[in-house]
């Protein structure tokens, strides 16, 4: 007996509507979404920077998704009008003793496949009248992008494939036959019904572990034919600076090396993310952040930003900008982060995995919204 459906994909966020995209032109395809619309969660609540891939393991999933990811997203943003702008990113050393560090933050972009350059002594002296740096390179391809329109454009091509949408729906029960699956949903109103599809693509985000396990997996390791399927996940806030005159004198992204660190590449690891940062947005205003905070496994998600790390903030934005004054940081969004547990301080990649007709997708933090179009070319190559 035919399917219902050939594809399901739970979770619209943008890895989610992104393979739905690239698919649904020849796949009959359904996505479930827990929410009352597409990417409410970390699509939507993060620095909206288009990464180059400079910061990753090479050959990694991320790196290769990331510089692959890059050039598909500037393509889709020029030809469907997607509001972006490539203004470049600053990755400097604030002080001197930065500057071994810088060293080995340049030799893995260089690496990279990236395209990067050091920054001339004319420029480092104009740089200085803005910001603290001894010394810097220049990521050229790093850009930011309007996400929540590129969100947009994903699910209307999705809906012109005629992808079926279900909001305020999600999974109560997958049972796994031997050429499909049986999907129990229940919708918004508390009703539930049944349905039946050949594949399943779990694209969930935070509850990626809680699907994975609903489709009788183990996710924590048990089976050794099976990853890690457990994420650990972690909070980071956003305060935005409100002084006109900064704001006007900074262009360009400004990612400061993680200080007093050995590697740049072993505080990624532990940290869960670059450290405080200088992010410009397209209305041409600055924001701090994000910082990371690791949650424990029953922490509730909220999204809201108490305005408690000011202080914090502060001091971390007046190493960056010396003119910075306290007044200068008003509180922001909030996002949060799903990273894979590791064995052994592993380095915590994306995981894309294919097991018979279930796809899973864990750990798709950052670079995940410039990774969209290639890891759903991935997919789409998987089918």
């Amino acid at each position: 007996m035919e399917s219902d459906f050939d594809v399901v994909i739970v979770g619209a966020g943008v890895v989610g509507l992104a393979i739905a995209a690239s698919i649904s032109h020849n796949q009959r395809t359904l996505i479930i979404e827990k929410n009352s619309n597409f990417g409410l969660e970390s699509s939507s609540h993060n620095s909206e920077v288009i990464h180059a891939g400079i910061y990753y393991p090479i050959e990694s999933n991320k790196h290769l998704l990331c510089i692959e990811g890059n050039k598909l997203l500037y393509e889709w943003c020029n030809r469907y009008q997607v509001r972006h702008k490539r203004v470049g990113k600053v990755v400097n050393a604030i002080n001197q003793g930065d500057l071994q560090n810088l060293e080995d933050a340049w030799h893995l972009a260089s690496e990279s496949g990236a395209r990067v350059r050091r920054l001339t002594l004319n420029e480092l002296k104009e740089y200085r009248k803005n910001i603290a740096i001894e010394d810097g390179f220049f990521s050229i391809d790093t850009g930011i992008l309007d996400s929540v329109n590129f969100l947009k454009s994903l699910e209307y091509f999705a809906k012109q494939n005629e992808t079926f949408f279900a909001y305020n729906t999600f999974p109560i029960n997958i049972q796994k036959n031997n050429d499909n699956f049986n999907i129990q949903i229940k919708n918004h109103d508390d009703s539930e019904d049944q349905i039946t599809a050949d594949l399943i693509i779990n694209a969930a985000g935070h509850g990626a572990p809680q699907i994975a396990a609903m489709t009788g997996y183990k996710i924590n390791g048990e089976d050794a034919n099976v990853p890690i399927f457990k994420q650990h996940v972690n909070r980071g806030i956003y305060y935005d600076i409100v002084n006109n005159k900064i704001n006007h004198s900074i262009n360009n992204l400004i990612y400061p090396v993680p200080i007093n660190q050995e590697t740049m590449q072993g505080y990624i690891n532990s940290s869960g993310g670059l450290g405080i940062h200088l992010t410009k947005t397209l209305d041409g205003n600055l924001k701090l952040g994000p910082d990371a905070e690791w949650l424990n496994s029953d922490d509730e998600m909220d999204y809201i930003n108490d305005g408690k790390k000011a202080k914090e903030f502060y001091f971390a934005g007046k190493s960056i900008l010396p003119k910075l004054n306290f007044e200068d940081v008003t509180p922001a969004h909030v996002g949060y982060r799903s990273r894979l547990h590791t064995k052994e301080n592993q380095y915590a990649d994306f995981l894309i995995w294919k097991d018979k007709q279930y796809i899973h997708l864990g750990g798709i933090e950052s670079p995940g919204l410039t990774s969209s179009l290639a890891i759903a070319k991935k997919i789409k190559n998987l089918l």
